[in-house]
């Protein structure tokens, strides 16, 4: 590759460089991240061969160290140590093992078998007593460790003679004691292995009932009409044309420390002809024994990774990722690799030429984020560093993992029995006090207070118009033939009535999702509805739909969606979702490329096309790095995804959407974000007017749309943003769903 040249994989990485306290050189430190902070703790000094106990924290937003010395009087930090572990649990962090200085052995060494909590809220250390029982942990060093619910899980480890330790050992973070302890058949130790929790919804493993009912997942696949109807008598409905809910998010369960995750536990080893284990196993609840399984024969892939030494694990949404060190004669460079837990096929995370020089030594994961941060210096020798096992501070690459579809899904802010009856209380015009007046001439009842608190925009409007009431309540009424433009946005009693400039099903869709908090309905899970939720969440900086809409369209990203998400993404401003929609246009292009190629090869006089259908490929990709969960995809009413008609279309069929009938209206709708009089808080259509009012409404509804508001970077002005999402809208609606290059 030439130099200076920028390929996509680049655009998903940013080198930048620490600032304050930068730690020294270490070896065997420890590096966790809780909440906005990592916490580096411990370690060999290289440069004097000395055993610290120094704690360093980097503000992960601002990326500035500070080294925390503990105050006069507080309690002194645990004894130096090395190889140790350290995890995070419940704004704490719990340390244990390691190895440390001894002035009774003969080499002035010893390993370590102690716990230790580093209060982060209080910034002090605590120690508690440990009862000796069957179930304490031996002493050792360079171990895996875990934390699920408030158990300490430790995996392995050496001894000071390097022998590899064969069990493992449960602590009880709460009760403060060893609980249970089994023999491990392995040899994990952090040379070669990595241990993860993790927080998995129901149905991500198939057929493992102690990945969901014995850990308090709840399955998610309740049918709720999406339909406009007068009431939903039961809570559910036993139409077979229902939309179903498509919920992709766990349940809401208990506190995290009373609910305990299955493990994973992977292991690759002989480096030369490389060996992979992955084992998954649940940590014991009250007297019941490890459940262990071995899942080594199911993974699979394109390709596997390779031989990473001092390897390290994290867990985010349903993928684990797997960074370390892939040292050959011809290549010497820091990977990392993702793990789809649903289907156990690895993917390797391209991350361009920022980790492709200079020594980068150890991963972190920033999930409130979606980062993965490695730390090293880009200006030293890999080779040199890892011969000393030794880890730098002064530079870090942060990848966005949501550009490679691995991403902490957007979490559920009500349990479903509610978001169903947010969803009944839309289709009950009783409780309205409201309506919204769609572009194409319907009226849809709803709650004004719902809105108002679901919807920061709408809130403001009615506050504005409460004002404005006061200066406007004793002058003479508007004339109907008075021009939009020079209406005001007032509000009476009899004023209960807002034009949203969209289409039916798009204003519908909103409204459910300001009803149920999430995107429930087949309605709502439409490429061209979530495409223009996606642009509206943006416009209206409503931040949840924004993230419910990306996750969706993170879904449905396809060889026939591509086009249209990387658009919307574009407008919307998602890179990470822009720079995944335009990966499948690039791969999509080289494959048509090659089948091009291809052809031409088997027939040399053929002249080549000039333009390649899309939809003739018979490219295997998966819809989407994340799974779908939930979603009642086996029933007949939910969306599937249709193989490439004879027509040359790939698409996805959602049922029809039911509209209630539409009115003709005559008149001219009020201008966006205005409201007018009805003699009736019944639902109506707005009074006749004139077809020239009409058409003068028509010419200024660009220019009369409702203001977003000024954000940095964004060129567009609201007009520009409106005529580019109606283009949009024309461009890629449900019968134009095929892109060509």
């Amino acid at each position: 590759m030439a130099p200076n040249v920028q390929t996509i994989a680049d655009l998903t990485t940013r080198t930048r460089v620490t600032t304050g306290d930068v730690p020294p050189p270490l070896v065997g430190a420890t590096t966790t991240v809780i909440g906005n902070q990592m916490f580096v703790f411990a370690g060999r000094l290289v440069t004097t061969r000395r055993m610290t106990n120094d704690m360093y924290i980097l503000n992960l937003e601002t990326l500035e160290w500070t080294r925390f010395i503990p105050p006069p009087g507080a309690e002194r930090p645990p004894r130096p140590r090395y190889f140790h572990s350290a995890n995070a649990y419940d704004n704490q962090l719990v340390i244990f093992g390691g190895m440390g200085y001894s002035r009774s052995s003969e080499d002035g060494l010893c390993a370590l078998d102690d716990v230790c909590v580093f209060d982060v809220a209080k910034m002090e250390w605590r120690y508690g007593s440990i009862a000796p029982t069957l179930y304490n942990a031996r002493a050792r060093y360079a171990h895996l460790s875990s934390v699920s619910g408030n158990l300490l899980v430790i995996v392995g480890g050496q001894d000071m003679n390097n022998q590899y330790i064969p069990e493992i050992n449960v602590f009880n973070i709460e009760k403060w004691e060893w609980i249970q302890v089994r023999t491990l058949s392995k040899q994990c130790g952090a040379y070669r292995s990595v241990c993860v929790s993790a927080e998995l919804p129901a149905g991500i493993l198939e057929g493992d009932a102690a990945a969901a009912g014995d850990y308090g997942f709840e399955d998610v696949t309740t049918p709720t009409s999406g339909k406009r109807q007068d009431s939903l008598k039961s809570g559910v409905s036993s139409d077979v044309s229902a939309n179903y809910r498509m919920s992709y998010t766990p349940v809401a369960t208990s506190a995290a420390k009373d609910s305990h995750s299955p493990i994973f536990l992977y292991s690759n080893y002989n480096f030369t002809d490389v060996q992979r284990e992955l084992q998954m196993f649940a940590p014991p609840i009250k007297t019941s024994q490890f459940q262990l399984k071995d899942r080594s024969n199911e993974m699979s892939g394109t390709t596997l990774p390779p031989g990473l030494r001092f390897p390290s694990g994290h867990m985010l949404g349903y993928h684990m990722i797997l960074a370390g060190t892939y040292l050959t004669p011809q290549h010497q460079v820091f990977q990392l690799w993702s793990l789809n837990i649903s289907n156990l096929i690895w993917t390797k995370m391209e991350t361009g030429a920022s980790l492709s020089t200079g020594s980068w030594n150890r991963g972190v994961l920033h999930e409130a984020a979606n980062q993965f941060l490695v730390f090293g210096n880009r200006d030293r020798s890999l080779l040199d560093d890892y011969n000393h096992r030794q880890t730098n501070f002064e530079h870090v690459v942060v990848i966005n993992t949501e550009c490679f579809g691995i991403y902490q899904p957007p979490k559920p802010s009500f349990a479903p029995v509610a978001q169903e009856m947010g969803l009944s209380m839309l289709n009950d015009t009783g409780m309205a006090d409201f309506e919204i007046l769609t572009r194409d001439g319907v009226t849809i009842p709803v709650n004004s207070m719902i809105l108002a608190q679901r919807w920061p925009y709408f809130k403001k409007l009615l506050e504005t118009s409460k004002e404005d009431l006061e200066i406007d309540e004793k002058e003479a009424p508007e004339s109907p033939n008075t021009p939009p433009a020079s209406r005001k946005v007032t509000l009476s009693p009899n004023r209960r009535t807002m034009l949203l400039p969209e289409p039916y099903s798009i204003v519908f869709a909103l409204l459910q999702f300001f009803y149920a908090d999430n995107l429930l309905t087949a309605q709502q899970h439409q490429p061209n509805v979530l495409a223009q939720l996606l642009i509206l969440s943006d416009m209206y900086s409503i931040p949840r739909l924004k993230k419910l809409a990306s996750h969706a369209l993170h879904q449905m990203l396809t060889l026939s969606t591509a086009s249209l998400i990387y658009e919307t993404a574009a407008l919307s401003n998602e890179h990470p979702l822009q720079v995944r929609a335009l990966k499948v246009m690039i791969n999509a292009k080289k494959a048509m490329a090659l089948q091009a190629a291809a052809s031409q090869a088997s027939s040399p006089t053929t002249p080549k096309p000039n333009n390649l259908n899309l939809s003739s490929l018979s490219i295997s990709m998966p819809r989407s790095a994340t799974p779908m969960l939930n979603t009642g995809l086996n029933t007949p009413s939910t969306p599937s995804y249709k193989q490439p008609s004879e027509a040359g279309s790939s698409f996805f069929d959602f049922p029809a959407v039911v509209q209630p009938p539409v009115t003709p209206v005559a008149s001219p709708p009020p201008q966006p974000g205005t409201f007018f009089s009805l003699s009736s808080s019944k639902p109506k259509t707005p009074p006749a007017a004139s077809k020239k009012a009409a058409a003068n409404t028509t010419k200024e509804k660009d220019s009369d749309s409702v203001s977003v508001g000024t954000k940095k970077g964004k060129a567009m002005t609201p007009a520009e943003r409106r005529k580019a999402q109606e283009r949009l809208l024309n461009n890629y609606g449900p019968a134009n769903m095929s892109f060509g290059f």
